[in-house]
């Protein structure tokens, strides 16, 4: 179940404060850390949404409804971002879009996610890894690289943080 249209409508507002705005997340269900922002303009069309302490998501992000979204601690999501939950089954010539069909996404820990990405249904993210702006993510991705393209590719391996 998604969050209710006014209770969207108001924590997105930018006359709403980071702190009122995290409150209304968590009246709407969304579990989310004490020292996460959220800015304004983001979309939830959920309230099975996990948002770790210290991360933060940008203006007008979009997060799809109908899977679970779980995102690590210190984790940037930038301007623009997609999490996308659902897709369709090709169906007959009559009509493509066939039957819905869900998976979760994931953000692992201490990701950065750049301007305008789109992540796909199914995707997990590894921990410690970029994605660049405008990357179509299609593909779950292993920790600590830096991945671009459409659809994404890993182009560099990034230093593992020690712990």
């Amino acid at each position: 179940m998604g969050m209710s249209l006014p209770l969207n409508a108001l924590q997105s507002s930018g006359l709403v404060w980071p702190r009122l705005r995290r409150l209304l997340l968590r009246l709407g269900g969304v579990r989310i850390g004490p020292d996460a922002l959220v800015l304004s303009g983001v979309l939830f069309e959920t309230a099975k949404c996990e948002i770790g302490d210290r991360s933060f998501v940008g203006h007008r992000c979009f997060i799809d409804g109908c899977d679970w979204v779980r995102i690590g601690n210190d984790v940037l999501i930038a301007a623009g971002a997609q999490l996308i939950t659902s897709t369709h089954e090709i169906g007959p010539s009559r009509r493509r879009g066939g039957r819905t069909v869900t998976a979760p996404v994931t953000i692992g820990d201490g990701c950065w996610l750049g301007a305008g990405c789109i992540v796909l249904p199914g995707v997990e993210i590894g921990k410690g890894c970029i994605i660049a702006a405008g990357a179509l993510v299609a593909k779950s991705t292993a920790p600590d690289g830096l991945y671009a393209g459409v659809p994404a590719r890993r182009i560099r391996d990034l230093e593992c943080a020690a712990g």
